[in-house]
């Protein structure tokens, strides 16, 4: 039996735990008493609880989560679950959008020498616009109009390069559409949908982005992992694949590259909004996809965080604060 005090027993009982935790949970020193023993088990015990600050900050992170998969996205006028965003050459390209296609100028942030960030509404869709940043990300975007012929002509005056012209399509009924290539490379498929009460199917927008990639099956597999994208239309032919795939309130097209000039892999960037963008984000980074940012509250209004796939798309999900 040792000789020392009961409290110094105890003391020295306990920095042998803390020191070396892992060694022997059950182990005390050989020279301590017995009657020690029961107020070391109480200190094993509350050294296994968590701390007061890690149960507030759990306790705070399950009521965000909660509160943001109970509360539904309230979209700013005009957004969609998907809004795709474009990197043109200059800022020229705002003046092709408003004069070729109607578009609205609705927001525009200075982000530093020639650079900035723009909204614009086109029909009833959005689309976000990056001049200045230096990137290049030259997509397919679909557009629905009224007049295609009238637009597809406005276009190529414009300076578009003719893909395809203005058509019906032999594989739908009451489709036209017509490509064009505008001065950065974007695609535009200009279409209306003739038969029903509006030129846009139903489901669909004025405009969203369309995935041109080598692997396009497996693109949409990891859409619906991470997404919980629905495909609701899949066409394959030999060499060919396209589906349509619903994500939220928005459809976009999923196509496999070829060596088509039009059909050559396109990665897009897309603004994703989302009712919780952490669980999102960490859906697409189990399906495959590689962190660009973690999510972070913006001071825009949007708590969004990013990740790129292994196609090179670059998703940046956002939840409304």
């Amino acid at each position: 039996m040792s000789k020392q005090p009961l409290t110094d027993q105890l003391d020295g009982a306990i920095s042998l735990l803390l020191a070396k935790p892992g060694v022997n949970p059950g182990a005390r020193p050989a020279s301590a008493d017995a009657s020690v023993e029961e107020l070391l088990q109480v200190a094993r015990d509350l050294r296994e609880m968590p701390s007061p600050q890690f149960k507030a900050s759990l306790k705070t992170e399950l009521e965000r989560k909660a509160q943001m998969s109970a509360k539904p996205i309230v979209f700013r006028p005009g957004f969609r679950t998907v809004t795709p965003y474009l990197h043109p050459q200059g800022p020229e390209f705002l003046d092709f959008l408003k004069n070729v296609f109607g578009a609205e100028e609705t927001e525009r942030t200075d982000m530093g020498p020639g650079r900035f960030h723009a909204e614009l509404r086109v029909g009833d869709s959005m689309v976000m616009v990056g001049v200045g940043s230096g990137r290049t990300m030259p997509v397919v975007l679909e557009l629905y109009v009224p007049n295609p012929d009238e637009v597809y002509k406005r276009a190529i005056d414009a300076g578009c390069r003719e893909l395809e012209p203005v058509r019906d399509a032999h594989w739908e009924s009451g489709l036209r559409f017509g490509c064009v290539e505008d001065a950065s490379g974007y695609q535009w498929v200009i279409a209306a949908q003739r038969s029903g009460e509006s030129y846009i199917p139903e489901g669909r927008h004025s405009l969203t982005a369309s995935f041109v990639v080598k692997g396009a099956a497996q693109l949409v597999e990891f859409m619906k992992q991470a997404f919980d994208a629905k495909e609701i239309q899949r066409h394959e032919w030999p060499g060919g694949f396209y589906a349509a795939v619903n994500v939220g309130d928005s459809v976009v097209g999923v196509s496999e590259a070829s060596n088509h000039e039009w059909m050559r892999p396109m990665p897009a960037m897309i603004y994703l909004y989302v009712p919780d963008c952490d669980a999102a984000y960490q859906r697409a980074v189990r399906a495959g996809a590689t962190s660009v940012s973690a999510p972070t509250d913006q001071k825009y209004g949007d708590r969004s965080g990013g990740v790129t796939d292994a196609w090179g798309n670059i998703w940046y999900m956002a939840t409304p604060l």
